[in-house]
């Protein structure tokens, strides 16, 4: 029996936005670093990278309950129209942006056009193994996050179906039993002496964040006092600050079940906490949630092209003036995106077939539907 959703959620989701925004902020200072005497603002800037397993959790958490709406709908799920609305939303501007990259700045290697070829192939994350090929396109060598997630979406059709084969609590378990298997393997590359680059960049080795994502939409926990998942959240983040970092052997192998823990218990906040969820729906960051996708693919290219503006001007240069600046033109640049090319290819979108409701089944919500459509 199927009983994540039989009462609907009553949580709303478009404080999601809000948080979206947050995780690209988390990523943005994580890739520029401060000088030495801001010791306390670099303590953690070092954890920004956990950004990125927030968008991870986000997109699992959103596609999960899309996929059960959807199934309460029609009956079934549509393999092709969810793949089609993945590439749409998120190919175009993946895809142009490297080629602007190439074509203003130039090939940094001879291994620009491979690059470019794992981009458009979405193996990208296994070329970032090595990362000095993704540095022969400038300003690009982030997106292989964007492959990675894509692996997610080629298996969380077939997830899903599996939870509605089997159910939801040999589903949960199921997932929570694939954990140990994955820190088992991390150990081994630890043992072996492998780069712990390795592991960042592969999803078999460390999906916690994405099955922390998948559990919250599951339902795991949802009746937790909010102070018991706020202790969890701060112990969490006291973690990854005092906890061996992610770049170190020992960190590789422990840190991802501490940013799941992360992850999902702020997702959770989000979603049941009353005031961080009116927070995260005031209207500029909600805005900025939906152009985050952007947001994410210009960032480093805005903080360089930034700072050569502010260069350009009287205001002292600093890391606080960098930061704006760079944070500025990122917005300005997404924005522009956002409504001269990703809208406008949104509306090419494959719509919902309309089908038989029953009663009883809750609609698809505009705030799901539309934050679905963002990626990191």
């Amino acid at each position: 029996m199927h009983t994540a959703y039989s009462n609907p959620d009553p949580a709303k989701t478009d404080q999601l936005d809000g948080l979206r925004f947050f995780a690209f902020a988390a990523v943005f200072f994580f890739h520029f670093q401060p000088s030495p005497e801001y010791s306390s603002v670099l303590m953690f800037q070092k954890q920004g990278w956990v950004g990125v397993e927030v968008f991870f959790a986000l997109s699992a958490f959103l596609l999960f309950r899309l996929f059960e709406q959807e199934q309460r709908r029609n009956g079934r799920i549509s393999f092709s129209r969810f793949y089609a609305r993945r590439l749409l939303r998120i190919y175009p501007l993946m895809i142009l942006f490297p080629i602007a990259m190439l074509l203003a700045y130039g090939a940094q290697g001879a291994e620009a056009y491979g690059w470019l070829l794992s981009l458009a192939s979405f193996v990208s994350n296994y070329l970032y193994w090595f990362p000095e090929k993704a540095r022969s396109i400038t300003n690009t060598g982030h997106l292989w996050t964007l492959s990675y997630e894509f692996q997610i979406y080629l298996v969380l059709p077939m997830l899903f179906l599996t939870y509605r084969a089997i159910g939801t609590r040999a589903f949960m378990l199921a997932l929570l039993c694939v954990l140990p298997v994955c820190f088992l393997g991390r150990a081994s590359f630890a043992l072996s002496g492998m780069s712990v680059q390795w592991v960042y960049v592969t999803p078999m080795l460390r999906p916690e964040s994405t099955v922390a994502g998948l559990l919250v939409a599951l339902g795991l926990g949802r009746n937790l006092p909010i102070p018991v998942v706020s202790i969890a959240f701060l112990a969490s983040c006291a973690g990854l600050v005092l906890l061996p970092d992610m770049h170190t052997q020992l960190g590789s192998v422990f840190v991802y079940l501490t940013a799941a823990i992360f992850t999902g218990s702020l997702l959770h906040l989000a979603l049941y906490a009353k005031a961080f969820a009116q927070l995260l729906r005031w209207r500029p960051l909600a805005y900025l949630g939906r152009i985050s996708f952007g947001l994410y693919v210009f960032h480093l290219w805005a903080f360089v092209e930034g700072m050569s503006l502010l260069r350009m001007t009287p205001i002292p240069e600093n890391y606080a003036t960098r930061c704006l600046a760079g944070m500025s033109l990122c917005i300005v640049a997404a924005t522009v995106s956002y409504y001269l090319l990703e809208r406008p290819i949104l509306r090419l979108k494959p719509r919902a077939q309309s089908a038989k409701i029953t009663v009883g089944s809750p609609p698809i919500s505009a705030s799901i539907a539309r934050a679905v459509g963002s990626v990191e």
